[in-house]
C-alpha cells in the first residue's frame, strides 16, 4: 500500500455508515452505506449466532460493490472514537488494526454468542459493538482491505 494511496474515513453511525475521502483528496465520491449501529438488529448481551449471520447476510448485500467505489489501492482510516475503543481490546499496535486484529476480534464475538462467559473475555458485546465489528470485518473482506489506521 503507497502513502499515495487514497485515504478514506470510516465513521458507522446508528443508521448509516460513512466512507469519506480525506481532505485534500481528488475526484471521488463519498459513500453512505444504508448500514450502522441500529439497523442490524443485534440485541442481546451478548447476540446469538443466528442474529450475527443475519447481520452478516444484511452487511454484505450493502458492501458487495465498495471495492470498485474505494480504487485498488484505497486506505481506511478512522477517527471514530468507538472503534478505537474497540480496537483497544485487540493488538492494534501502532494505530493499526490489521484484518487479521478484527478476524479475532470478531471470533471472540462469536464464541460469547455460542456460549463463552463474560467473565473469560472483555470484548464488549451490547448490540451497538456487534454491529460496529461485523460492519468492519465485512467492509475488509469485501473491500479488500488490509487494515484499519486509527489517527487522532
Amino acid at each position: 500500500m503507497s502513502a499515495a494511496a487514497p485515504l478514506w474515513l470510516l465513521l458507522i453511525q446508528e443508521r448509516i455508515t460513512l466512507i469519506q475521502q480525506a481532505p485534500g483528496a481528488q475526484n471521488a465520491a463519498d459513500l453512505t452505506l444504508p448500514i450502522g449501529t441500529a439497523t442490524l438488529r443485534l440485541h442481546g448481551d451478548p447476540q446469538t449466532p443466528l442474529q450475527i449471520e443475519h447481520a452478516i447476510e444484511s452487511v454484505e448485500d450493502v458492501v458487495m460493490n465498495v471495492r470498485a467505489h474505494l480504487g485498488a489501492d484505497a486506505r481506511l482510516a478512522t477517527r471514530d472514537a468507538a472503534l478505537h475503543a474497540l480496537a483497544r481490546h485487540a493488538d492494534a499496535a501502532g494505530g493499526w488494526l490489521g484484518i487479521d486484529a478484527v478476524e479475532q476480534l470478531f471470533s471472540r464475538l462469536a464464541a460469547r454468542a455460542a456460549g463463552r462467559p463474560a467473565a473469560q473475555d472483555a470484548l464488549p458485546v451490547d448490540g451497538a459493538s456487534a454491529a460496529r465489528l461485523v460492519i468492519l470485518r465485512e467492509l475488509m473482506h469485501h473491500g479488500a482491505l488490509s487494515g484499519l489506521q486509527l489517527i487522532d
